[in-house]
């Protein structure tokens, strides 16, 4: 802190140089992040047809930033800010737009970029504004998207674009699932990630409902979570020859097109949520801490369920539980939840 904010007052601030031939965009973590970014990204690579732009991407979610078209991807290990130093300024950038919100380690990687013109935001209390020759105010009121549109306005752009990725061709993930089918992501991720979860005993009675009315259930997951999808998996006694846990055995690519082909997909508030709604998939979103202005999916075939008990959709980084209740997703009903699967099921 005591670096960016002596940069904020000695450093001078830069205009965009007149012939922009390199653009680099950094989001170095977060795969929701990341697929909420691809409009914006879209929308730069449109508005300057004639420049190179690269992705910096980190571990979590550069997989994710290898689907878009149209832009190089460049990793960048945020735990080692030399090496990512290193990788930024190896590139040339004539722009670097920093999309992250929070973290203190991208200010300085940018600040240190070697960029001739550095956007970034201003978020309350992080003084990471220093960085950058243009800040641009971090809303806790906006959809990130929304607030990912103002820092490209910054270089000139006018951003409308969707959240939008193409699934891969290639073969669904093995074993293939009987279709039709619809996909359950039990399993969000994040600090506090258990109080994102909806309860067990929902999801059983949702994989009863859905498979009375002739789909059959995937269950999708991390490979860390494939332990505890197999023990959902025994807990749902006569419904277990219907539900094909894949928790694990897919890659970014295949999960991509598991998501697309589905009928529905039903998942908290995460980053498979996201991917589902920006590859086209008909997608239904619990959201209980998580609020749906600032971080619902994005897409033509999106519903989200949101908990009805008063006081939840509170979270805004993901960080924001003190003093806040954590129940809200018991506020979420099997009822509401079936309703809205079924019917965009059905429409699509």
């Amino acid at each position: 802190m005591p670096l960016l904010a002596t940069a904020g007052r000695l450093r001078r601030r830069r205009d965009p140089p007149a012939r922009i031939h390199r653009i680099g965009i950094l989001k170095s973590t977060g795969i929701g992040d990341m697929v909420v970014a691809t409009g914006v990204v879209r929308d730069v690579t449109r508005a300057f047809p004639g420049a190179e732009v690269v992705v910096f991407a980190g571990p979590d979610n550069e997989a994710v930033a290898r689907l878009l078209p149209d832009v190089r991807v460049v990793g960048v290990p945020m735990g080692r800010p030399w090496t990512a130093i290193a990788r930024l300024r190896a590139e040339k950038l004539d722009v670097l737009l920093d999309l992250g919100q929070w973290s203190r380690v991208e200010a300085v990687c940018a600040l240190a970029s070697g960029a001739r013109f550095t956007v970034g935001f201003d978020t309350a209390g992080q003084r990471r504004h220093g960085a950058y020759d243009r800040g641009v105010a971090h809303s806790a009121g906006r959809h990130e998207l929304d607030n990912y549109r103002r820092l490209v306005a910054e270089l000139g752009v006018e951003s409308k674009a969707l959240p939008r990725l193409p699934a891969p061709d290639g073969d669904l993930p093995a074993p293939a699932p009987r279709s039709p089918y619809v996909v359950f992501h039990l399993w969000p991720g994040g600090l506090r990630s258990d109080l994102k979860e909806w309860p067990a005993e929902s999801w059983r009675e949702l994989a009863g409902r859905v498979i009375g009315q002739g789909y059959s259930v995937v269950l999708t997951g991390s490979p860390a979570d494939a332990e505890r999808t197999a023990a959902f998996v025994s807990s749902c006694n006569g419904a277990k020859p219907d539900i094909e846990n894949l928790a694990g055995r897919c890659g970014i690519d295949g999960l991509a097109r598991l998501l697309e082909h589905s009928a529905c997909v039903v998942s908290v508030n995460t980053g498979v949520m996201h991917l589902a709604a920006a590859v086209g998939a008909p997608t239904v979103a619990l959201n209980g801490p998580t609020s749906e202005q600032r971080w619902g999916p994005i897409g033509e075939r999106v519903t989200s369920v949101n908990s009805e008990l008063p006081g939840c959709g509170y979270l805004n980084l993901g960080f924001e539980y003190d003093g806040q209740r954590t129940d809200c997703m018991e506020g979420i009903s099997v009822d509401r939840v079936a309703d809205a699967a079924l019917e965009i099921a059905r429409r699509d």
